[in-house]
């Protein structure tokens, strides 16, 4: 339980600090993207606009004189009269015969005419006014415009090269993500147990109260029954009597489911051994017959032979029992309970025993908070149904000492509850 408890504890920090590093890191990347885009889009804009050049056309020396609108817009307010270098691209202009035009390709290293044509014609089978085409290791981002005559210029540019610094930032940001994920689940996992200490112990202080508190309780309970055995040994036997009989009975008994929860919740790794589980359920299933027939209750059993699991015989046997208690309990007037063990599959690894009640009413509730401690479905606690809301909590910790799985579920007017072990080889 307690190791359980700091588990999930280590994997909820873990997972926090996931998502934190996910949203930043990933932010951070993504901005990264989006601003490459953009520049990307904004060079492209000013190639189409200064006919395959990035300095205008009627620029000055030294890149233009910054006092002139056309240079103060130019790269979308960014111009740098040296920034212009940095960029590889080229550009073409088709005309009305369709013949291919190289109008400037002094910005590119090894693309001869031959590459330039072969790219010119990748970027108008595309079809789009703008993409990106492939040329050896390098991706071409091109937008396609009509100049005043009626002519088609394309401008191409190297976009894998821009692209280069959001490829290191995303890989620098995945290494140090996992980086920090993995020191940080180191740390956690040598100084979780100090962390939840506290949690532990108040844990262990409430196990013991309720142990020491219902062994303190039983004393008196065992005196009202004395005296009321008693008064009936007297002769004065009255109502009053066989109703302290049924109360001293019932307080008893949910005594020991508390002193049985409790300890259950405290101990420790169950050592697992070969166990018949089609045995176990045969016996307890037997035992329940005499209830089911003054219930008035249909009971129809189905075992497979010879699934063994990996369980404890005692605990196993208590699981048997809680789940029929709960089923002879719950289910409806002259209902129906069957009770099937199975192999999960053909190839199934796990052996399934499900308790299957009438339960007409359980149509759409929330079946995951059937296994809270102290749950009713009857939420008017009816003492006639007789249940404290324990078994199932106390099964569902028995099963999981198993390395198992318990559910709830509805079925037509049925309420099915399954249990899956692992079959022992």
């Amino acid at each position: 339980m307690i190791q359980k408890f700091r588990w999930k504890f280590i994997g909820t920090s873990v997972a926090a600090l996931f998502v934190v590093l996910l949203l930043t890191l990933g932010g951070l990347v993504w901005v990264t993207h989006v601003q490459s885009q953009n520049e990307v889009d904004r060079v492209l804009t000013a190639l189409v606009k200064n006919e395959g050049r990035l300095s205008p056309k009627n620029a000055k020396p030294a890149f233009g004189d910054q006092r002139d609108p056309i240079n103060r817009n130019f790269l979308g307010g960014q111009y740098n009269p040296e920034a212009v270098y940095q960029y590889r691209y080229f550009a073409v202009m088709i005309d009305k015969s369709h013949r291919v035009h190289v109008i400037n390709d002094n910005n590119v290293y090894k693309v001869n005419n031959s590459k330039i044509q072969n790219i010119t014609r990748a970027a108008l089978e595309n079809g789009d006014k703008s993409g990106v085409v492939a040329l050896g290791q390098n991706q071409y981002a091109f937008r396609v415009a009509k100049n005043s005559t009626g002519e088609t210029m394309i401008a191409f540019l190297n976009e894998t090269l821009i692209f280069n610094r959001f490829w290191l930032l995303f890989r620098v940001a995945l290494v140090l993500g996992l980086g920090a994920l993995i020191v940080f689940a180191l740390v956690l996992i040598l100084v979780s147990g100090k962390a939840i200490k506290p949690t532990v112990d108040a844990y262990h202080k409430q196990q013991e109260f309720i142990t020491n508190a219902g062994h303190e309780l039983k004393t008196p309970l065992a005196v009202i029954s004395a005296n009321t055995e008693m008064e009936e040994m007297l002769g004065n036997n009255s109502e009053w009597n066989e109703s302290n009989k049924e109360q001293v009975a019932k307080l008893t008994k949910l005594i020991n489911r508390l002193i049985s929860l409790a300890r259950t919740g405290e101990m420790g790794e169950l050592t697992l051994s070969k166990i018949d589980f089609s045995k176990i359920v045969e016996e307890t299933t037997k035992d329940f017959k005499s209830v089911m027939k003054k219930n008035d209750l249909v009971y129809q059993v189905s075992v497979r032979e010879g699934l063994n699991v990996l369980a404890e015989k005692h605990t196993l046997a208590e699981i048997v029992n809680i789940l029929l208690d709960n089923a002879q309990k719950y289910c409806d007037p002259h209902g129906k309970i069957q009770v099937k063990l199975t192999k999960g599959g053909t190839l199934s690894k796990y052996a399934v025993l499900r308790v299957e009640n009438t339960y007409r009413e359980g149509k759409g509730k929330d079946y995951s908070h059937f296994f809270d401690r102290f749950y009713r479905d009857d939420k008017s606690h009816n003492s006639k149904k007789g249940g404290f809301g324990i078994g199932l909590a106390m099964a569902q910790e028995l099963v999981e000492a198993f390395h198992g799985k318990i559910s709830a579920h509805h079925k037509g007017e049925d309420i099915v509850f399954s249990v899956s072990l692992k079959i022992a080889k």
